[in-house]
């Protein structure tokens, strides 16, 4: 199942470069930080295991686990659509998966370019 689900998402990242979506915004961490902090209803995801969020994380991010399938599609149907969602994993393919799938839904998405390792790298703050 997970092999499907990951293949669809594959496949939608494939047909949004052609049907015209934009591209989603790939930010290095210190432009990623400016950016959510500049929007006052960003919406900082996660979307990282459980065990790899309580070793630490940005502050106020949310985590909705990629790789739990039905948890992670159960959680973008609480998010608000006119809010823009900042998302990062640990070295950024799991967010990019998450963040095309969730543009292919109508959410605006950020990428952070490097994941949680990026911004680590950079000695920017986060929170365990």
């Amino acid at each position: 199942m997970k092999h499907l689900f990951m293949t669809l998402v594959s496949t939608l990242g494939l047909l949004s470069s052609t049907t015209g979506e934009e591209a989603i915004p790939l930010l290095a961490p210190k432009a990623f930080q400016a950016a959510f902090q500049a929007d006052s209803t960003a919406v900082i995801l996660d979307v990282r295991r459980p065990s790899e969020f309580a070793e630490g994380h940005l502050k106020g991010a949310i985590l909705l686990d990629w790789l739990s399938d039905k948890a992670f599609v159960e959680g973008l149907a609480k998010l608000d659509k006119s809010r823009t969602h900042y998302v990062y994993c640990r070295s950024g393919h799991r967010s990019h998966a998450a963040a095309t799938l969730m543009q292919s839904r109508g959410f605006k998405v950020v990428e952070l370019k490097g994941g949680y390792l990026g911004w680590v790298s950079e000695g920017l703050p986060v929170e365990k």
